[in-house]
C-alpha cells in the first residue's frame, strides 16, 4: 500500500504558529485586523453575545502572539474566513476525531 507524502504547502503550514497560519488566510481574503473586527461585531450582535466579538488588538494577539481564541472567537473566524470550525482547531493540535 502507497503512502501519500504531504503537499510542501502543508509541510510549511505546520512549521508555522497556528497564529501566522490564520494571518495568512485574512490576507489571502484581502481583510484586514478592521475588518474582522467589523465582521465578529455583526455576528456578536445576531447572536446576542459579546463573546463572539474580537477587537482588532485581540486577532493581532492571536496572530502574532501565541494567544488562543476561545470557541466564540474560533466560531466567528470560522464564519468570517468561510471555514469549519474544527480546522481553525486542527491549527492548535486539537484532532477532528
Amino acid at each position: 500500500m502507497l503512502t501519500r507524502r504531504p503537499s510542501k504547502r502543508k509541510a510549511q503550514e505546520k512549521k508555522r504558529s497556528p497564529g501566522a497560519q490564520l494571518r495568512s488566510i485574512r490576507e489571502q481574503l484581502d481583510l484586514t485586523l478592521r475588518d474582522v473586527e467589523y465582521q465578529s461585531a455583526g455576528i456578536a450582535r445576531k447572536l446576542g453575545s459579546k463573546a463572539f466579538r474580537i477587537p482588532f488588538s485581540r486577532l493581532h494577539e492571536i496572530e502574532s502572539k501565541q494567544f488562543v481564541p476561545n470557541i466564540f472567537r474560533v466560531y466567528s473566524l470560522s464564519r468570517i474566513y468561510g471555514m469549519r470550525s474544527d480546522r481553525i482547531l486542527e491549527l492548535y493540535g486539537i484532532p477532528r476525531r
